[in-house]
């Protein structure tokens, strides 16, 4: 413990704190208080490592960021894990790396073009959900988290013009946020308010549950009550995609939500999933093939659900088929509480009940979308992309063979890939 806390001291933000020292962000007037401010994560938690905690700190810190320093961080973000020589472990976002434009196609010129980041979710709809960036708040359920943090989030997606995901009991009257309504629909007798909804999503308590003649009454009850002016989309779990997609395709869908970490057919009531395992890094894959199949890879969008941490696992996802992901646990840390570990719900739980403000949470929550947003961009500049959505499996390379079966990404130095 005592070299943990020695190492501390030395860097802040794990390996970034020499770049950003260099750009002088001002992120405090020595390295002890920096330490002192953001406390390694030591965990069990291989998704959210020490290191990956400290960068979403580092993301929400206190204060208003301008997109200018925003910027100096991601650059020195991505500077490090330049630098970085390791070899990550095979089946996670880091086992995925950007090839180089110059290798592609020419870049595109930042100062005269701007890459967009803007992302449109059931563009068939007459009101369809409409991002600033892709990032969707979910993944967690806020209803069994303190009230003031949901709220905060709720904030935080107004600000960005973002969405965030919520229950039917828990959508509050505030037509300024785009709300993602979840609907379970083996409750298909029950009635919900979907008068605040500017999309729905939905699912079942288990996998097998998701079938063709589950959905498509539901789907019919809630395109007249909608009227059919908002989209609506399907949780496609990662352990029954084929499945799934094959049974609802027909119910015409405006999306499908990949849900990375729902690797059982029962669905996890966990309130942090993403805690219980890494998520199924093949799934979005999977999703994607199997769209192509029935024709539909271009018609249908997809959002990516499960371990998000930064703008580079949100970039990786969009390479692969993703419109849009969601961040979860990301968005708690960002929070702003003081977080020594994160090992299990029942530890975070406890942690995050001291009282924050809305308005504080509101802040550092948003800083850290708005930083994964410009983040994803940066790398879409440096991919050739005008525009996020332009983004594909060309341009990433895999470290291992394991994440090249799973994505069917070809191996760095290579045109081959693994995929069966």
């Amino acid at each position: 413990m005592s070299d943990r806390l020695e190492s501390s001291k030395q860097r802040d933000g794990a390996t970034l704190s020499p770049r950003l020292h260099e750009i002088g962000l001002p992120l405090g007037k020595s390295n002890d208080e920096i330490a002192r401010r953001y406390k390694h994560a030591a965990g069990k938690s291989s998704t959210y490592s020490p290191e990956v905690v400290d960068m979403i700190y580092h993301m929400a810190r206190e204060g208003a960021m301008s997109e200018e320093s925003v910027g100096q961080f991601v650059a020195a973000k991505l500077q490090a894990e330049r630098d970085a020589q390791t070899i990550p472990e095979a089946a996670t976002w880091d086992a995925l790396v950007f090839l180089s434009a110059n290798l592609t196609r020419l870049v595109i010129d930042p100062y005269r073009e701007r890459c967009d980041s803007r992302v449109e979710i059931g563009s068939m709809r007459p009101q369809p959900l409409r991002l600033e960036g892709p990032v969707i708040f979910g993944g967690v359920d806020y209803s069994r988290i303190p009230e003031t943090l949901f709220h905060g989030v709720m904030a935080a997606s107004e600000s960005i013009q973002s969405a965030i995901v919520v229950e039917p009991d828990w959508s509050a009257a505030q037509p300024s946020v785009q709300q993602m309504v979840a609907l379970d629909v083996t409750h298909r007798k029950q009635q919900w308010d979907l008068s605040h909804a500017s999309a729905i999503e939905m699912y079942a308590p288990s996998a097998h549950e998701i079938s063709h003649d589950n959905i498509a009454p539901v789907m019919e009850r809630i395109r007249k009550e909608t009227r059919g002016l908002i989209p609506v989309g399907i949780v496609v779990p990662a352990c029954h995609v084929r499945t799934v997609i094959d049974e609802t395709i027909s119910c015409e869908p405006d999306f499908y939500v990949v849900d990375a970490q729902w690797t059982e057919n029962l669905r996890s009531i966990a309130i942090f999933p993403e805690l219980e395992g890494p998520p199924d890094m093949g799934a979005l894959t999977d999703t994607v093939e199997q769209l192509r199949k029935h024709r539909k890879e271009e018609i249908i969008p997809v959002i990516f659900r499960g371990g998000i941490r930064c703008g580079a696992d949100a970039g990786k996802a969009i390479c692969l088929g993703a419109s849009a992901v969601t961040l979860g646990v990301a968005a708690v840390i960002g929070m702003g509480f003081k977080l020594v570990v994160i090992d299990d719900e029942a530890g975070l739980l406890e942690k995050i009940k001291n009282r924050l403000e809305t308005s504080e949470v509101m802040t550092r929550v948003a800083n850290v979308a708005k930083s994964i947003t410009i983040e994803v961009t940066m790398l879409a500049r440096a991919c050739g992309k005008s525009s996020v959505r332009n983004m594909e499996p060309e341009d990433l390379r895999a470290l291992s063979i394991e994440v090249s079966q799973l994505t069917g990404v070809p191996i760095v130095g290579t045109d081959f890939d693994f995929r069966p």
